[in-house]
């Protein structure tokens, strides 16, 4: 199991950009869909019509498998998002009742409570 030492909010940066690239594509494969369906009318001679149409579809199938691997990134980073934050949130605790425990109640140096990371929100 690989531990992830990096900051949450970079996390968090890269799940909302993922996300923003995923909308993008979806966007531009309904575009391709609606040129492909125009150029396959429009072009006079049946062979290159149907040949662009065929080209268009494979185009268009390749962008949605892309398209299928970008969403499950995300809903990936969604998860480890919220498992690193739970993480976080436990390992702090667990940190402050320790100190307690060793000070007999006083916490860290002084304070009262282990500071705790921030919360991550979903994107």
């Amino acid at each position: 199991m690989s531990i992830y030492t990096g900051e949450p909010e970079k996390l968090h940066q890269v799940g909302v950009s993922t996300e923003g690239c995923h909308l993008e594509l979806e966007g531009y494969l309904s575009a391709l869909t609606n040129v492909q369906d125009e150029l396959h009318a429009a072009v006079v001679s049946k062979g290159a019509g149907s040949a662009i149409y065929v080209a268009l579809g494979d185009a268009h199938q390749k962008g949605k498998s892309l398209s299928s691997t970008l969403n499950e990134i995300v809903t990936e980073l969604r998860s480890t998002g919220v498992k690193i934050e739970s993480s976080d949130l436990d390992g702090a605790s667990m940190m402050n009742s320790a100190a307690v425990a060793h000070d007999g109640g006083g916490g860290w140096s002084g304070s009262s409570a282990a500071s705790l990371p921030p919360k991550i929100s979903a994107f």
